[in-house]
């Protein structure tokens, strides 16, 4: 079994945000504009609302991913704060997992591990700064997903 559960970081990390400006929004609405900023107070905070509802948004559209090899079958699951979309594929239909190789915002090098599924879709199994690491969850998996004993692919592509 693979995990992927960097969304939850994000989700945290968006509900202290969120939490924070309810709180700074209070102390606003209590208190009103510091005489510091002026006029700029319900526009800078209006703004900074604006980018939270933003991000809060995109985060919260990061699933948590798990995808578990049972024999010959492997079922990916996707997890989010409102619902679970699980899938069975057969583990003969899906391709190794792939290692992608890119660089981070400061130009520092960038690691994912890459699930390509039958529908199309590809979902991010493992990604990190860590090179072994990443090299270890493609490795696990794509072990995993090989034929094992005396089956072969025909026989997974009967079943």
């Amino acid at each position: 079994m693979v995990r992927n559960n960097n969304a939850g970081g994000m989700w945290l990390f968006m509900a202290v945000w969120v939490g924070m400006l309810g709180c700074f929004t209070y102390i606003f609405a209590r208190d009103g504009s510091p005489p510091e900023v002026g006029v700029f107070g319900l526009p800078l905070l209006a703004l900074f609302w604006l980018a939270a509802l933003g991000l809060a948004g995109w985060a919260l559209a990061q699933p948590l991913i798990r995808v578990t090899v049972e024999g010959r079958h492997a079922v990916v699951r996707e997890r989010w704060l409102w619902g679970v979309r699980e899938q069975r594929y057969r583990a003969a239909v899906l391709a190794a997992p792939e290692l992608e190789v890119g660089e981070d915002s400061d130009g520092d090098p960038y690691f994912k591990c890459r699930l390509r599924l039958p529908d199309g879709g590809v979902l991010t199994i493992a990604e990190t700064h860590d090179r072994a690491f990443v090299e270890d969850v493609q490795q696990r998996l794509a072990a995993a997903l090989r034929p094992t004993g005396g089956q072969g692919r025909d026989q997974d592509e009967r079943d």
